[in-house]
């Protein structure tokens, strides 16, 4: 049923360039992947939530037909529609944000869910720079910020099995509203009448004895690598840094499209974060373990550090077990909680005074595969404060940069003397209702050009061992480049069946 009556829309119409409409229905029989299967040719990203036993679980979000981008080019940030015509140029992120939502102009009244609409995108390792001038713009041409605007949002509400439609309709067209409702309806007949692309069979034997990586790339030899892990020990011996988290990437040429290799990931590794998203350039495909920060529409802001991992016991006993051997570890508790200092910094640059409050320190949190160690830290945004700069504030996440932060960053950029990209950057929905939600972008495979790259890093402590760094870096790795070579074996099992 539509939400909202003609009346209704043009009421909002005469103050609004856009106007949403709604509705919703039972959606029992369908998952997220199956609705973005059936509205595949229109559907540009899915965020996902996949871990049953991950209290942020609750909804799943589908975007269709992209209409407007906004994108950073060099020093200056471009919003643009989905032909590339320039609408206008701007010199700082938070103004080209807020000119952007102008020029949108959305009308205040949209349904009561986390997402109603809004921006998909991330925002890289180097968007730093952004806010932080000492950072190094990266000579690459890649975008350090790329954000998506769609016409159409299918949000799943896991807990209810409700799907909600909600589309953006901008009122100055002929029939708008009429336009909007036919939208609707066609989205609901086609998802009722299950016209979806037939599914290609993706062997999952997560058993299988692969070399992950025969025939995969680096940019950093085991040699180089540890070589960089000695220069930063030698950086926290002259007191510039506590830790510095230095990362390699890999890389594979790949056959596979980006939706078979996301549905091979979220059953390998099954996160409370999984994305699949298409941009015209690049797709990214990811299964993050830990948030970055949330903003809620009341501005109550919301940060998880996460450090300490364990994998998951065979049974309850093996489990516990498992939990007090991590709470009892010295070097991880002491890891965790200079993240947690740092969650308490990043989040009361931009909060009320005294509103920095810390929950549930070094909880331990179960998830599918592994459990870690979990703390929430919590505050209220002041008035006076954008909730993109709550973004800007956490960016990039402790965990995958290091501290002090800038130094860090500044240790990475000389050593790593690479662009990370989308890699430890944040992948985020802004939504019209001024709610933010992102994860740090671990975990993640970026598709482009025929090639898949997957990058890791390690923290580097005073008391690494080089050689275990390394190694860390690629058992971190290893599902994503399992996951790849999965979605490889079933080309290869289509092309022996051809012949």
């Amino acid at each position: 049923m539509i939400t909202k009556t003609k009346q209704q829309f043009y009421e909002e119409a005469s103050m609004n360039r856009t106007v949403a409409v709604s509705a919703s229905t039972v959606a029992d029989t369908r998952t997220p992947i199956q609705l973005f299967n059936i509205c595949n040719d229109e559907a540009s990203f899915l965020l996902e939530s996949k871990d049953p036993l991950s209290p942020w679980s609750n909804y799943s979000f589908i975007g269709l037909n992209p209409k407007y981008f906004l994108r950073d080019k060099g020093d200056e940030f471009i919003f643009s529609d989905k032909n590339d015509h320039i609408l206008f140029c701007e010199n700082n992120l938070q103004t080209a944000w807020d000119r952007a939502m102008a020029t949108l102009d959305v009308s205040p009244t949209l349904p009561d869910i986390p997402f109603p609409g809004g921006a998909v995108g991330y925002l890289g390792f180097e968007g730093f720079r952004f806010y932080e001038p000492k950072v190094k713009r990266s000579s690459e041409k890649a975008h350090d910020a790329s954000f998506m605007f769609c016409q159409t949002i299918l949000a799943f509400d896991h807990d209810k099995e409700q799907l909600t439609i909600v589309h953006f309709q901008e009122s100055e067209r002929l029939n708008a509203y009429e336009s909007a409702v036919d939208t609707i309806h066609g989205i609901l007949a086609k998802i009722e009448e299950g016209e979806e692309k037939p599914f290609p069979t993706i062997p999952i034997d997560q058993n299988q004895d692969i070399d992950v990586y025969e025939g995969v790339s680096s940019n950093y030899t085991k040699d180089g690598f540890i070589k960089d892990v000695l220069k930063i020990k030698d950086y926290i011996a002259a007191g510039d840094v506590f830790q510095t988290v230095l990362s390699q990437r890999f890389e594979v040429p790949v056959r596979s499209d980006g939706l078979s290799l996301y549905r091979v990931l979220r059953k390998v590794n099954p996160s409370p974060y999984l994305y699949y998203i298409r941009f015209p350039d690049q797709e990214i495909i990811g299964s993050s373990p830990e948030r970055l920060v949330k903003v809620d529409q009341d501005r109550h802001l919301e940060i998880h550090p996460i450090a300490g991992t364990r994998k998951r016991g065979k049974d309850k006993a093996e489990d516990e077990a498992l939990a007090q051997d991590l709470l009892h570890d010295e070097k991880e508790r002491a890891e965790h909680l200079m993240l947690v200092d740092l969650a308490r910094n990043d989040i009361g640059r931009v909060s009320e005074y005294g509103s920095v409050d810390v929950h549930d320190m070094m909880d331990i949190s179960y998830f599918s595969h592994v459990m870690h160690l979990t703390t929430k830290v919590t505050g209220i945004l002041r008035e006076d404060v954008h909730p993109f700069e709550a973004l800007f504030s956490t960016h990039p996440a402790g965990t995958v940069s290091g501290a002090p932060k800038l130094r860090a960053v500044e240790i990475i950029q000389e050593l790593e003397n690479m662009h990370r990209g989308v890699y430890a950057g944040a992948i985020a929905y802004y939504g019209f209702n001024k709610a933010i939600d992102s994860c740090i972008a671990i975990r993640t495979i970026v598709l482009k050009d025929g090639k898949a790259y997957v990058q890791a890093g390690a923290g580097v402590v005073q008391d690494s061992i080089p050689e275990l760094e390394y190694e860390e870096t690629r058992n971190k790795a290893r599902a994503l480049l399992y996951a790849v070579k999965l979605a490889e074996q079933r080309l290869d099992k289509e092309e022996v069946m051809k012949r």
